[in-house]
């Protein structure tokens, strides 16, 4: 499997990033080590997951993909060939949602634990917390770093000016920059007033940054459960406008002329942006992974680039030229 910059970095991670956000809970056991092998076996080394992972299913309070991925890195004895990335911030259980320095400190050392590793690749603030002052958040990240229980930082759901401004303080202060920006981005574009909550979508502002900072973008939920290719997944109800028809068009006529699903259509598309950006893709069989894994396969002439990505902004100029 190719691979895509980190970042500034100078590390390089998998095209395709595979999370396995269900693995150990609506996921079983045999089902998620037989995906991970697959995705192991494809070339891929690089694996996203959380602390809270997935503690909103009824019957699963604590955190389950964290342990499964345990077991199978040790089972397997690969640990040192993936690049393991988790996240920290949410609430779940008696826990608030938070960035705050202790709160970091105990749960990189209860991921640490359930991971069964010494050190985080890439560690996520989950989810922005506008209570603590992000200086104190990036310090606590810092000492983490310095104590060699995490190695890089990423940053998931945060406004474009967050982020901007917890790296100026990283750099004024001399503090590890987040590297990487992870939010909710499809190649639809949701209604201005499209509410997910705490997930947020990325705004022309976010990406533009991140291209001027050479920042990577991991998209989650890419394929909005799989709506572009499945029959049984309609277009959900935030991105029904003009503009995502006439997209559906272009991904539809694509797909149908290379004889592609248009959900390979859209990660191909995804994964092949000049700006660098790494797909999270979640999978429950197999069947799923393999046409997500062949959309890495899928070249695009210049036409039907230009025509894919004719419609991508989002209505507002890059801030900067």
């Amino acid at each position: 499997m190719r691979t895509t910059p980190l970042g500034t970095t100078g590390e390089a991670v998998s095209a395709i990033c595979l999370g396995p956000m269900y693995f150990g809970s609506r996921v079983d056991r045999e089902t998620s080590f037989d995906l991970l092998d697959r995705y192991y076996e494809a070339g891929g080394r690089f694996l996203d997951t959380a602390n809270n992972y997935a503690t909103w299913l009824e019957g699963y309070d604590e955190p389950k993909s964290e342990p499964l991925l345990s077991d199978w890195l040790d089972e397997r004895g690969v640990r040192d060939e993936m690049t393991i990335a988790t996240k920290l911030g949410f609430n779940y259980g008696d826990l608030p949602q938070s960035l705050d320095p202790e709160l970091i400190e105990s749960e990189i050392d209860n991921s640490l634990e359930r991971l069964g590793i010494d050190t985080i690749d890439l560690l996520y603030a989950h989810v922005d917390d506008y209570d603590t002052p992000q200086e104190e958040t990036m310090r606590a990240f810092q000492r983490a770093i310095d104590a060699g229980k995490v190695r890089h930082l990423g940053a998931s759901n945060f406004l474009g000016w967050r982020l901007a401004r917890a790296n100026r303080i990283a750099d004024e202060q001399g503090l590890t920059p987040y590297q990487c920006a992870q939010p909710r981005f499809s190649y639809y574009v949701p209604n201005r007033d499209a509410d997910f909550g705490n997930q947020l979508e990325p705004t022309d502002e976010l990406l533009s940054y991140c291209e001027y900072e050479e920042l990577t973008v991991l998209p989650y939920s890419p394929t909005l459960s799989g709506c572009y290719g499945r029959d049984d997944r309609r277009i959900p109800s935030e991105y029904v406008n003009t503009e995502n028809r006439v997209k559906r068009d272009i991904v539809s006529e694509i797909a149908e002329r290379k004889g592609l699903n248009g959900n390979q259509v859209v990660l191909a598309w995804m994964a092949a942006r000049d700006q660098p950006t790494v797909p999270v893709i979640g999978v429950s069989t197999e069947a799923q992974l393999e046409q997500n894994l062949a959309a890495l396969d899928v070249e695009f002439t210049d036409e039907e680039r230009r025509r894919l990505d004719s419609v991508e902004t989002m209505g507002v100029f890059p801030w900067r030229e």
